[in-house]
């Protein structure tokens, strides 16, 4: 249930799919499915302004807004159950609901309720909720006609839920359902019964869509593997193409119709543009634009717009190279009204830019929600209906007002006293400028540059147009330009931030992909990229985290195949032993389990960490570093087979193979890696006497079970540490690891568990977590004196 500006990556960025606007694909037929209505009415030509209507209050869910005969239908949770809804347009009222079931509670990343969007077609509403219930409901009150549901026998469930939103294609509800022979299925428009399926792959996130293509009408679906063309009829597949390689998946891919012979797919990566032939279709150009992103492109014109990452960028469709790209707006979506875009900004703005090949340009910009969140517009009836997680808005056309554009605050461009430099600087003439960069950075080591109160200089230097960063001080986890100082190769953006913390952060390049900062000597590997650590001055120093000097006692690292009858999964186990290690066969050394551990090894640095103090502040102790394989594993439905996995399996295997004492086991880990944790020393106490935890959070089914566990009778681990940060992780309602560990904290000591709490400055991160471990590791394994 995370959200917050720092948005951990475990949230799978290919649900988005459910997102997508209800806007008007140009030769999509209209009306009757996801992305596809104009719903009516268009921007005046003449000059209006925006005016905020209404606004309402609103439960969590990711479903955008279908609107249709002066009402706006979409889904959220209410309380403990999940709902689809029409409000009035004009006012806001809410005019009927209609219950789905028990509410889908967000897990790894999502937040609670639905994430579909309904599809609307004349009087009818049809819905497919995240369980799996097909609906169809009248859209004057919302009686029900008819329900079916989606299980195992008829599809495949998605990690996320279901989330495809279903087409209506002449007496056909056609839904991607997923699965060995039915990948889509057809249901009886007016019953409900099934008509047809079609196709063996798996369907994610997914939604087809309807339209004529190469002189016929098709059903374009794209599953995990394959690119198609249905007969919307039988199911009849007229044409296929992969578009993975190997057995390699793509969650992410949807459709943007441009004209009857050409159509573009984004995928996670980038997009391609597909055009018909006698046979199929053909792929035309590709394009690394539109990857990394939530937001869906639209097609205007001879161009597509969406956004690259956090980048807004127009596409020639003719040849696929990139015409221009904007950081001027952040957003997670946009639809097309006409030949203007209408994107809501994560700040909860909704703003009209111009789609033009010529350039940015905005039209109009108001506010409207607290957060963007994932909002995406939908136009009618001469009004603008978006949603957050929390709100639902109405903002009506008004000719009677002049158009607003915010105007950018650059006050704070230059601050502090490299402000004062870089001004001094700004008024050389531009010839003169770069020498006094160069002879400034002649005597400077490293970058950032930061002043004691709190103010951090990034600054790179070199041949480029546009550089940017991106990291955890970046409010709503996109990107900033950089500032350039004209005439010189130094670009720059100052931040104020908390002096005793510590941040993560990369530098984009002419919008290529996130790199180092080149100045700063502090850096983390992430498993998937490297990323600058920035240590602001107050930041306490690390140095268990450096090499061993020259000739200190350095540990070993075995690693080894391990298989898990229980969890039918094979995972590396790594397993440090200290420098004296077996010279004395007698000497048994406590265990020290540890949850993400190859991320800990990597990222964490925990060789490094365990070779500077074992031995100085840390008894000699073996360690095991456990891999995650699968979410679930962490605090969700797997969780209690994994911890049957260590405490059956893998425990003995390493009694058997290593000098370790059974009697001395801690087991620790940040984040989810934490919550399986510290479930592992409530329920088996006798085996893992003491635990540790960074970054706790609610993890769903265990949460739910803790305070039961922790009240029951019983015996019960020695200590849990538990350390949580000022610039830890949010998530839904305005819980905070903060608040959760408090929570956590209360129970045990109510149950006369002995708890050690630390409160720290760090962002939650493989950097942020590592710098605890001189507190940590003494505190579960303590050096005596004798030792």
């Amino acid at each position: 249930m995370m959200r917050h500006f720092r948005r951990t990556a475990i949230f799978c960025f290919a649900f988005v799919l459910a997102l997508a606007p209800p806007v008007l694909a140009r030769n999509a037929v209209p009306g009757t499915q996801f992305r596809g209505p104009s719903f009516g009415g268009a921007l005046p030509e003449e000059s209006f302004g925006l005016r905020v209507e209404w606004t309402r209050a609103m439960g969590s869910g990711y479903s955008n807004v279908w609107i249709s005969d002066g009402k706006a239908v979409t889904m959220f949770s209410s309380g403990d159950v999940d709902v689809v809804a029409a409000f009035d347009l004009a006012s806001g009222e809410e005019v009927w609901r209609y219950e789905l079931g028990e509410m889908y509670a967000g897990h790894d990343g999502s937040d609670d309720g639905p994430i579909g969007t309904p599809t609307v077609s004349k009087d009818m509403v049809y819905v497919l909720g995240p369980s799996g219930q097909l609906v169809a409901l009248s859209l004057a009150d919302g009686t029900r006609k008819w329900q079916r549901e989606l299980n195992d026998q008829n599809s495949t469930m998605p990690f996320y839920g279901y989330t495809t939103s279903p087409i209506v294609a002449g007496k056909n509800l056609i839904v991607a359902t997923g699965g060995e022979n039915h990948a889509v299925t057809a249901f009886d428009l007016a019953t409900g019964e099934p008509r047809w399926t079609s196709g063996d792959d798996a369907v994610s996130y997914q939604t087809p869509m309807l339209m004529d293509l190469g002189g016929r009408q098709q059903l374009l679906t794209v599953t995990n593997h394959f690119l198609q063309g249905l007969d919307p009829a039988s199911g009849t597949v007229l044409w296929q193409l992969q578009h993975t390689e190997g057995d390699r998946g793509d969650e992410a891919g949807h459709p943007t119709v441009l004209d009857d012979e050409r159509f573009l797919v984004k995928y996670a990566r980038g997009a391609r543009l597909y055009q018909a032939t006698e046979d199929g279709v053909e792929e035309v150009w590709r394009t690394p634009a539109f990857g990394n992103t939530y937001a869906l492109p639209v097609s205007i014109g001879d161009h597509f717009y969406g956004f690259s990452g956090n980048v807004l960028t127009c596409v020639s469709a003719e040849t696929g190279d990139i015409v221009w790209r904007s950081r001027d707006l952040s957003s997670f979506g946009l639809s097309a009204v006409g030949g203007t875009l209408a994107i809501v900004s994560r700040a909860g703005e909704l703003v009209l830019v111009d789609a033009s090949p010529e350039g940015y340009r905005e039209v109009l910009r108001v506010p409207v929600l607290e957060n963007g969140d994932y909002a995406i517009p939908s136009f009618a009836d001469g009004r603008f209906v978006i949603r957050d997680l929390e709100q639902l808005a109405a903002v009506k056309v008004d000719l009677s007002l002049e158009p607003q554009v915010v105007e950018r605050d650059t006050a704070e461009r230059l601050r502090g006293e490299f402000g004062r430099w870089v001004a001094s600087l700004e008024a050389l003439p531009e010839p003169e400028r770069q020498a006094a960069v160069d002879t400034r950075f002649a005597t400077i080591e490293t970058t950032p540059l930061l002043d004691k109160d709190g103010l951090a200089h990034l600054v790179w230097r070199g041949e480029a147009d546009d550089v940017a960063v991106r990291g955890d001080f970046v409010e709503g986890g996109g990107e900033l330009g950089l500032y350039r100082l004209e005439g010189s190769d130094l670009f720059f953006r100052t931040f104020e931030l908390d002096p005793k913390a510590q941040y993560t952060y990369n530098l984009t390049v002419d919008f290529g992909n996130p790199q180092e900062d080149p100045g700063n000597p502090y850096s983390v590997d992430n498993g998937f990229a490297m990323s600058s650590e920035l240590r602001m001055p107050q930041w306490p120093a690390s140095p268990h985290l450096e090499p061993p000097a020259d000739g200190a006692p350095r540990g070993t690292l075995d690693r080894f195949p391990f298989r898990s009858d229980i969890l039918d999964n094979t995972r590396e186990i790594q397993v440090w032993r200290p420098a004296d290690y077996g010279q004395d066969t007698e000497q048994r050394y406590p265990l020290l389990v540890v949850n993400h551990g190859d991320n800990l090894v990597r990222g964490g640095l925990m060789q490094n960490v365990l070779d500077n103090l074992v031995g100085n502040s840390v008894a000699p102790v073996v360690a095991v570093f456990v891999p995650r394989l699968n979410g679930p594993e962490y605090g969700g439905p797997a969780s209690d087979d994994y911890i049957r996995f260590l405490v059956e399996e893998l425990l003995p295997h390493l009694d058997h193979h290593y000098l370790t004492d059974p009697t001395q086991r801690a087991i620790m880990g940040p984040g989810s890696a934490g919550v399986i944790s510290v479930l592992a020393a409530l329920t088996h106490p006798d085996v893992f006497q003491r635990a540790a935890v960074q970054s706790f959070y609610p993890i769903e089914p265990t949460h739910e079970r803790l305070s039961g566990i922790i009240s029951a009778a019983g015996q019960k681990p020695e200590m849990i540490y538990i350390v949580w940060s000022r610039h830890d992780y949010e998530f839904g309602d305005g819980g905070t690891a903060e608040s959760a560990s408090r929570e956590l904290i209360g129970w045990l000591r109510d149950a006369d568990i002995s708890v050690v709490d630390q409160v720290a400055d760090y962002s939650p991160g493989w950097s942020g977590w590592r710098g605890q471990y001189d507190e940590i590791l003494p505190a579960l394994f303590p050096l005596t004196p004798q030792e």
